[in-house]
């Protein structure tokens, strides 16, 4: 039993580390820290693999003790604050193929989009950074934020007209937004 359980966590390891540690990093802004939690969350799921029935939930199940594990660790640690993920969005921008002033642009864009999702209300928040940073499913963000799917669809609806009016407030995302919806932008 204890071999099947290495192997078990083993193949977790290996399929979601860099994952997991990315998840934590987005959180807490330093490296150190993400993989501190990255390896507390896979101590975690090695003690409570037993708990996982259907092993093609085990992503779910991962990321369910992964957000344990933040929430503890900001728990123990109140006077950290919780880190934005500026380096995904400024990660996305240097990625592609535009030039300099292109790039200059994106990056603020994605600065600006990223302040207005900070202004959502936690819960919106965190569903819209899993479904459109984290590529989570609405099956798998339901499942683990513990809320109906029928709920979560409800709570990103909101928050996607939310967003879509602070984007149309802001004057560099607003004005993007006008010259993409009259297609003289090539986004």
């Amino acid at each position: 039993m204890e071999i099947q359980k290495l192997k078990e966590i083993e193949d977790l390891i290996n399929e979601h580390q860099r994952e997991i540690i990315s998840f934590h990093y987005r959180f807490v802004g330093n490296l150190a820290d993400a993989e501190d939690l990255a390896q507390e969350t896979f101590i975690k799921a090695y003690k409570k693999i037993n708990t996982l029935k259907d092993h093609k939930k085990a992503k779910s199940w991962l990321y369910s003790i992964a957000r344990n594990t933040v929430i503890d660790f900001f728990r123990k640690n109140k006077n950290k604050e919780v880190a934005l993920s500026d380096a995904l969005l400024e990660s996305i921008a240097a990625t592609t193929t535009a030039t300099y002033q292109e790039k200059a642009i994106n990056n603020e864009i994605s600065k600006e989009l990223d302040r207005c999702i900070d202004r959502l209300v936690k819960e919106d928040r965190a569903i819209v950074r899993l479904l459109y940073y984290e590529g989570f499913s609405y099956k798998e963000i339901a499942d683990l934020l513990n809320i109906n799917e029928n709920t979560l669809k409800s709570r990103l609806h909101r928050a996607r007209k939310i967003l879509l009016e602070m984007i149309r407030t802001n004057k560099p995302l607003g004005d993007m937004a006008l010259q993409y919806e009259n297609g003289t932008r090539g986004y």
